[in-house]
């Protein structure tokens, strides 16, 4: 398609292109690209899903062989580090690219403005700045995002008066009223990351997400031998999805390979004596704000890191009993009373018959 249009024009079509990515990319930002050659589009890409190519990746790859000369229009600065993909700065390198145009650096420490500078210096022609306040608009939630330097771990769990999250059985639905739930699919859309495990995944085939209330979070799964049937909800496709894995597991279903999953190989014996290891590759992916929704061996995991903020907790008017029935805290637990996890400060409110205690360590 031959154009007659200005930096001004393309770039607003980077922005179109970047929003296709709205609820999908997050924690990421949105983007969108448009290589442009002898006045012709030769290719558009924009980030579909959190984890997969860039835009400015996709862009090259519809292009092929025909990225030599050409002009690649961009919303941010191309990245400069190694994260779930390779550099694109790299990649715009080696496609023999003479000119890049973008609207804004990256406000990510890793790159801003190293990206751009290490285009400089491999002799193609950068212009940036232009329309860098409709920029900014479009990715301020993730410009926010990037001031949070500390991980902030939220640990939620519904149970009985007698501190029961499931029966013997493991049956576990529904334990709080429709108010309560309710309020907990709003809460998800404030986090980047909602945590379960396997046992959740199998017995309640939960979606994990917002529930149409707003941005859902990534889901972070752990599935040691990627046992999750096909049909289950969190591989509908619907939701960026990363699930770890047993790190020597030699087979993988195909049905787990989608663009909008990533698979992370871990050993598991490690983040069962350290849960530290999954915040810090989570933190790494720029996923700082984190919701654990697990059971009570989870829970003890997520706890003994030290790192949590506070925990919300629902009762329900029901007594479960039963000694094999789980509890909201399992592991080892204390064995001295004063080495109990201790609240720092409580709140306390209805929702309709549930009682919400928020506590703060």
């Amino acid at each position: 398609m031959k154009i007659f249009m200005n930096d001004e024009h393309l770039i607003k079509m980077t922005f179109d292109l970047a929003k296709k990515g709205s609820g999908f990319v997050y924690p990421n930002p949105m983007v969108g690209a448009v290589l442009v050659k002898n006045n012709k589009i030769i290719a558009t890409g924009f980030h579909k899903f959190f984890g997969v190519l860039h835009a400015e990746a996709e862009a090259i790859k519809i292009a092929g062989n025909k990225t030599k000369d050409a002009t690649l229009y961009i919303n941010l600065e191309p990245c400069n580090n190694w994260g779930k993909c390779p550099p694109c700065t790299d990649l715009i390198i080696k496609s023999k690219i003479k000119k890049v145009v973008c609207s804004m650096e990256d406000p990510n420490p890793k790159t801003c403005g190293q990206g751009l500078k290490k285009l400089r210096l491999n002799g193609i022609e950068v212009i940036c700045g232009v329309l860098k306040k409709q920029a900014t608009q479009l990715n301020k939630q993730y410009i926010n995002h990037i001031k949070i330097v500390k991980p902030h771990i939220t640990i939620k769990s519904a149970m009985s008066l007698d501190g029961k999250i499931a029966t013997k059985t493991g049956d576990s639905k529904w334990i709080t009223c429709q108010k309560s739930r309710n309020f907990v699919h709003h809460l998800r859309t404030q986090y980047d990351a909602i945590i379960v495990g396997t046992n959740t995944v199998i017995k309640d085939n939960p979606e994990l997400s917002s529930h149409n209330k707003g941005k859902n979070p990534v889901r972070v799964i752990f599935d040691e031998n990627l046992s999750t049937p096909k049909n289950y909800n969190i591989l509908d496709g619907k939701i960026p999805t990363i699930i770890f894995h047993e790190h020597n597991l030699k087979k993988i279903p195909q049905y787990f390979i989608k663009d909008c999953i990533k698979l992370i190989p871990i050993n598991f014996k490690l983040i069962k004596n350290d849960f530290n290891v999954v915040i810090d590759k989570l933190h790494d992916m720029s996923l700082k704000r984190i919701l654990v929704e697990g059971g009570g061996q989870l829970n003890a995991s997520v706890l003994s890191t030290g790192k949590v903020n506070d925990m919300l907790i629902f009762i329900a008017p029901i007594l479960v009993g039963g000694k094999d029935a789980v509890t909201i805290v399992e592991g080892n637990g204390a064995s001295l009373i004063r080495n109990s996890f201790k609240f720092k400060k409580i709140q306390i409110k209805k929702t309709d018959k549930d009682i919400l205690i928020k506590g703060t360590f």
